[in-house]
């Protein structure tokens, strides 16, 4: 099944080395990865799509990690109506603090 997990961590080099390496060590292949700073410094946002029926404990790993500070998993059924990639941009303008007409627009040109 495919997931979409997002990872807030400190921008720090050699994280992404050390999140990348959770999936390598369960030979889990990554489908798409991004990373982008956020809005507050020092703080980054990792977004992989994989393919595993263990997120669990993926996401247990990740939390393991010191410079992870937050892991949760973006479902598309929390946003009807958008694709995996559209409710993934919704649910980083939630976190990142969106005015709300920012996110009902997207909402609706998802809808479109």
């Amino acid at each position: 099944m495919q997931h979409t997990l997002v990872a807030l961590v400190q921008d720090r080099p050699g994280v992404l080395n050390r999140a990348v390496s959770v999936f390598r060590r369960r030979s889990i292949n990554i489908e798409s990865l991004t990373v982008e700073r956020t809005e507050q410094s020092g703080i980054s946002r990792m977004t992989w799509v994989v393919s595993t029926d263990d997120l669990p404990s993926i996401v247990a790993q990740l939390e393991k990690l010191i410079d992870v500070l937050e892991v949760y998993e973006v479902r598309a059924a929390e946003f009807p109506g958008a694709s995996p990639s559209r409710a993934v941009a919704m649910a980083e303008a939630m976190g990142a603090g969106a005015p709300s007409s920012s996110l009902a627009a997207a909402q609706a040109d998802g809808a479109a």
